[in-house]
């Protein structure tokens, strides 16, 4: 593979062309586009979804620091993943049987359908996971991520998001009866897809009378789910309300503020950060796949802040989500770093100086401009941690004036 090394700020990086990157290929390094951001992890596969994407965006070289490479054994000191690779298969297996049938039997009644059995052999698969989850404590988590066809993606996801809810709530040490539902909430939050024809599941580009259809998923879920007395109140409200968003602009209702503090629960608005990463991270049908470094980044972007006027998820959530999953999700690493431009809630611009590991988005900073984006004449050090109110609410990839 020709390789060069790059003319720019980093002499020791190499080079790579992305068009002669071979599909599948896997490396010891991790993989960097110009700015230095970490477009693929070391031994995460190169997939002809991520080739395309790039090319699209005009982007034909991808580096890497030779002096960086990483061993399987050293990334992999913690256990590989918080769940079985067995476990997993059964809880996907269960999901694949419970979605297919929903969709094939949808026009009869929810209680037809979503019988006791059926329910409970959902339940006890989900405390089979609640159970290695709390054996592994320090373990990590690696989506399922690995599609044979398009078809596959809500069976995968379903099972990522059951992962993810049941181990956010047991690092969060919620009650037992709170991690079953978050485990089986996150199971079955898409289960109003069934209603939607696969063509438009797998469609890259819909119509806005398409969209429309999607968006009314929730809803049709919870129709499915209302009145199942198999099923408890937050397993049903994470079906209804996974989707809501914090500017306004999510569905099926559009809440505020106000309403998502009031009328959405917390555990339910920590279950919709779960699915946003496992969406970010999976292959699918429509979008690139992100690293697990590049989600979290993307995420926080997408945390509210008063000079925001779009945005998805209330710091405080943001934060538990983090401060309970951040290194598992990043095998290990921080997902910001110190050299990192950022942007706190106050609109004041500053640069990382030292991490935090309990609470992420409270390192030490610099302040370096003022909430117009002035420089400062004077720049300022911060321990965010000490003013508990303050957080980081955005991280620059490349400058303040892209963004």
């Amino acid at each position: 593979m020709p390789q060069d090394t790059k003319n720019s700020q980093d002499q020791n990086l190499v080079h790579m062309d992305i068009r002669l990157i071979k599909s599948g290929a896997q490396y010891a390094y991790d993989l960097l586009d110009e700015y230095g951001n970490v477009v693929l992890e070391a031994y995460q596969e190169f997939t002809e979804t991520l080739k395309k994407h790039l090319l699209a965006e005009n982007i034909r070289y991808l580096y890497y620091n030779p002096a960086m490479k990483k061993s399987r054994e050293g990334k992999a000191s913690l256990p590989e993943h918080v769940v079985s690779e067995k476990l997993q298969g059964e809880v996907i297996e269960n999901a694949k049987e419970l979605l297919d049938f929903i969709r094939e039997n949808m026009k009869t009644s929810s209680e037809k359908i979503l019988t006791k059995t059926r329910v409970d052999a959902s339940r006890r698969l989900v405390g089979k996971v609640l159970e290695e989850i709390s054996e592994r404590k320090e373990a990590i988590f690696n989506p399922l991520m690995k599609l044979k066809s398009l078809d596959e993606y809500d069976y995968l996801h379903s099972t990522n998001v059951s992962i993810l809810g049941a181990l956010l709530a047991t690092r969060l040490d919620f009650s037992k009866d709170v991690q079953m539902a978050m485990g089986l909430g996150g199971l079955f939050h898409d289960i109003g897809k069934t209603s939607v024809a696969r063509d438009i599941l797998t469609r890259a580009k819909l119509s806005d009378e398409e969209f429309d259809v999607v968006k009314g998923h929730p809803h049709v879920g919870y129709k499915f789910v209302e009145n199942n007395p198999h099923i408890k109140d937050l397993e049903k409200q994470i079906v209804l309300l996974h989707h809501e968003r914090s500017d306004g602009n999510g569905y099926p209702f559009g809440f505020d503020m106000d309403h998502m503090l009031q009328k959405t629960p917390r555990e339910v608005r920590l279950m919709s950060l779960c699915d946003v990463y496992s969406a970010l991270v999976s292959e699918r049908p429509y979008g690139r796949v992100f690293s697990s470094f590049e989600a979290l980044r993307l995420m926080l972007n997408m945390v509210y802040a008063p000079y925001k006027t779009t945005h998805h998820f209330l710091p405080t959530d943001f934060r538990d989500f983090i401060r309970a999953l951040g290194m598992s999700l990043n095998d290990g690493n921080f997902f910001l770093k110190s050299g990192d431009l950022v942007r706190l809630e106050s609109g004041e611009v500053a640069v990382i100086e030292e991490m935090n590991r309990l609470y992420p988005l409270n390192p030490r900073v610099r302040i370096i401009t003022g909430k117009d984006k002035q420089p400062l004449k004077r720049q300022v050090q911060v321990d965010l941690l000490k003013d508990y109110r303050s957080y980081i609410a955005n991280v620059f990839e490349k400058s303040p004036e892209t963004k």
